[in-house]
């Protein structure tokens, strides 16, 4: 039999999206993005914290200071934020800092702020990429209504 033709604009039912399953909670989507992140070649690690330097997620080599990482993180993102503002420009979306050591990338979301560890040889064009696109993610994630756990 075929599926009963729905009028455009109505939603479909709480009780028929259920059928279909839970969907993660938002810290499940967190920790679901950094790790596809921090897979990728040349990557050493990576943490997403709050705009005031709260660690959400991490995942990092046990060697790293993950809370001095936190606070470089929120102080970065802040102040490429004020400075965005000030130049009047919109919100930041990625940026990049380099040094003979390796790469610090960092991405702003609405949730705060993702920051990844690069190697001294990694792709910087692939990452950067891969970064927006979790950028992107991190805004539909935050815009949809979480699943009823915590997020």
């Amino acid at each position: 039999m075929a599926e009963p033709v729905r009028p455009t604009g109505l939603q479909t039912p709480r009780s028929e999206t259920a059928a279909a399953g839970p969907r993660p909670s938002r810290a499940q989507e967190f920790r679901e993005i950094l790790f596809e992140l921090v897979r990728l070649d040349g990557v050493r690690g990576g943490l997403m914290v709050t705009p005031d330097g709260l660690v959400i997620t991490s995942e990092l080599p046990p060697r790293f200071p993950v809370e001095a990482l936190a606070a470089l993180a929120a102080t970065l993102g802040r102040q490429l934020e004020v400075g965005a503002e000030r130049l009047g420009r919109g919100g930041f979306r990625t940026a990049l800092f380099s040094s003979d050591d390796g790469t610090v990338f960092l991405g702003g979301s609405p949730v705060g702020y993702l920051i990844l560890l690069g190697d001294r040889n990694v792709n910087l064009a692939s990452v950067r990429l891969a970064l927006r696109k979790g950028v992107d993610r991190l805004h539909g994630t935050w815009k949809t209504p979480a699943a009823a756990g915590v997020a």
